[in-house]
C-alpha cells in the first residue's frame, strides 16, 4: 500500500507540471455564470485553446495561480470545490481500472493512488495507513510561491469524490477529517468532516481504516432518473426491479438481501445482470431514487424519515445522494413537484 513520503527530500526532483487539459472544467464553470474566461487564462500567459491539447502541460504555480484568479473572477470562494463536485468521474480511466481491478475499498483506493502517480509529477498521492485511521492525500514535490488554497480544496473535493464512488452510501463524513491549508476554501457540506487548517504540502481525508476493507460492488456510479425507463430495459432487468420496489422502502436492502429475495446466488444474480449491462448495486440505486421522489412528491414525511425508510444511515447521507442523482436537494424536489401537483388541482 502506498505510504506518504516522510519529507521533501525524498520526493521526486523532476519539473512539477499538470495537464493545461485540467483547466477546462474552470473555464465551464466561469461560462456557466456569464463570464468570459480567456481574460483569467490571459492572466497567467494562457489562452483557453491551448487546453485543448491534451499533450500541452504548464508549471504547476502557473495552474495554481489560474486556478485562485478564477476563483476571484467568480466572487466564488467555494469555486475549486463545486468544480471538483461538477467532474463526471464516470468512465475517468484511472478510476476505470481500479473498479475492473479491486474487491475491496483498500484496493480500490491503493490502484487508483498507484495509477494516479503515473501521470503526475507535481505531487505525490498516497495512501496512509496508521492502525484505526487511514489517510488518503497527496504531498506537493515543490514548495508553492503562493497559498494554493483553491489547488487544496479541489484535490479534497476530488478526494470526497473518490472515497464516494468507493464506499457509495455507506460512508459517514462526520468519521472523516480533510486537512487543508485554507479551510474557507472548503464548501459548508465539508462541516461535517471538521476541516483543519495544515500547511501548504497537500490536502489529507483522514478515516477508519475499517472501511478499507469493505467489499468494493462491481460499479459505484451514481444513479439519475435518466437510467433507462423499465419498457425500455431486458425482461429479467424488469422483473428484478419489481422484487426490489417491493422491499426498498423496508430499511437497507443489501446485495446479499437481494439475492436472497430472488432465491439464488450472489454471484449468479451479479452475472445475470451484469449479461443485461447493469449490476445490483445500480438498480437498487435506481429504485431508490424512484422511491425518494415518489415519497417526497405524494406524501408528508420528513427526509429523515424517508432516509431510514431508504436505508440510509441519516438525512444528510439521504440528502447528498439525492442532490448527486438530481442535482437539487429533496426538500427543492419537494416544492416544485408538489406545486406542479396543486397547478393541476
Amino acid at each position: 500500500m502506498p505510504t506518504e513520503p516522510a519529507n521533501a527530500q525524498e520526493m521526486p526532483k523532476s519539473l512539477p507540471l499538470v495537464k493545461l487539459s485540467l483547466l477546462r472544467p474552470y473555464a465551464k464553470a466561469l461560462r456557466d455564470r456569464g463570464l468570459d474566461p480567456e481574460p483569467v487564462f490571459l492572466g497567467v500567459g494562457l489562452s483557453e485553446e491551448a487546453t485543448l491539447d491534451p499533450d500541452a502541460s504548464v508549471h504547476v504555480m502557473v495552474a495554481t495561480q489560474f486556478v485562485e484568479n478564477a476563483a476571484e473572477a467568480a466572487d466564488d470562494p467555494f469555486l475549486a470545490v463545486r468544480v471538483a463536485a461538477g467532474l463526471d468521474l464516470e468512465g475517468w480511466s484511472i478510476l476505470a481500472d481500479a473498479e475492473a481491478r479491486a474487491s475491496t475499498v483498500g484496493d480500490y483506493l491503493s490502484i487508483f493512488v498507484s495509477t494516479a502517480n503515473k501521470v503526475a509529477s507535481s505531487a505525490v498521492e498516497y495512501l496512509h495507513l496508521n492502525g484505526p485511521t487511514a489517510t488518503l492525500g497527496e504531498r506537493r514535490t515543490f514548495e508553492p510561491s503562493i497559498l494554493p488554497a483553491q489547488n487544496d480544496a479541489f484535490m479534497a473535493g476530488l478526494g470526497w469524490a473518490v472515497l464516494r464512488r468507493a464506499l457509495r452510501d455507506n460512508l459517514d463524513p462526520s468519521q472523516i477529517q480533510v486537512v487543508v491549508c485554507e479551510p474557507k476554501a472548503l464548501s459548508p457540506e465539508f462541516e461535517l468532516m471538521r476541516p483543519m487548517k495544515g500547511d501548504r504540502s497537500g490536502f489529507k481525508l483522514i478515516f477508519p481504516s475499517a472501511w478499507l476493507s469493505a467489499p468494493l460492488e462491481a460499479s459505484t456510479a451514481p444513479v439519475s432518473p435518466s437510467v433507462v425507463a423499465d419498457r425500455d430495459i431486458p425482461e429479467f432487468v424488469h422483473s428484478f426491479r419489481q422484487v426490489v420496489r417491493a422491499h426498498i422502502a423496508h430499511g437497507n436492502l443489501t446485495a446479499a438481501d437481494c439475492a436472497r429475495l430472488v432465491s439464488m446466488s450472489q454471484q449468479k444474480l451479479q452475472r445475470l445482470l451484469a449479461a443485461e449491462g447493469t449490476n445490483i448495486s445500480n438498480e437498487v440505486g435506481f429504485v431508490r431514487q424512484e422511491t425518494a421522489r415518489t415519497l417526497l412528491s405524494t406524501t408528508n414525511r420528513s427526509i429523515g424519515e424517508i432516509a431510514a425508510a431508504l436505508g440510509y444511515s441519516d438525512a444528510a447521507n439521504f440528502t447528498r445522494a439525492f442532490r448527486r442523482a438530481h442535482n437539487q436537494a429533496p426538500t427543492t424536489f419537494r416544492k416544485a413537484a408538489q406545486g406542479l401537483q396543486r397547478d393541476a388541482e
